[in-house]
This record gives structure tokens, C-alpha cells and sequence, in this order.
């Protein structure tokens, strides 16, 4: 079965930060700077959720260990 958008962002998110909670409220009312300060709900809504998961994966493999506030 194919992973929604959001599913997709949540999952790489939790990698962070493991509180569900936290990455739900990020998920939907956090804008994002880097990413035209559009939270993550508003672009995956927009077919651009892939920046989200484009910016998450790069701040994985460079260890960052914070959500994105950028």
C-alpha cells in the first residue's frame, strides 16, 4: 500500500522528534521559512509535500536533531 504525503512526513519526523504530539502540531501550524513559510500541512495540500520530505531527509543525514524552524 502507497504512504500518503503527510504519512511520509510524519514517519521522518518522528525520527526527530519522537513525541507525536509535537510533530502533529509541527506538521500543522509550524511555518517553515526555508519552504515559502507554508507549514508542511499547507504545502503536502498543495502537491509539494515532497520539499518537506526533500528538507527532513537532508537534516537526517546531516544529523541535525531538530524539526525544522527554518
Amino acid at each position: 500500500m502507497r504512504q500518503g504525503i503527510v504519512r511520509r512526513v510524519a514517519d521522518l519526523a518522528l525520527q526527530i522528534e519522537p513525541d507525536r504530539a509535537a510533530v502533529l502540531d509541527w506538521i500543522l501550524h509550524s511555518p517553515l521559512p526555508a519552504l515559502d513559510g507554508q507549514t508542511t500541512f499547507e504545502l503536502a495540500c498543495d502537491g509539494q509535500g515532497e520539499r518537506v520530505v526533500a528538507l527532513l531527509g537532508s537534516l537526517l543525514r546531516q544529523g541535525d536533531p531538530a524539526l525544522p524552524r527554518i
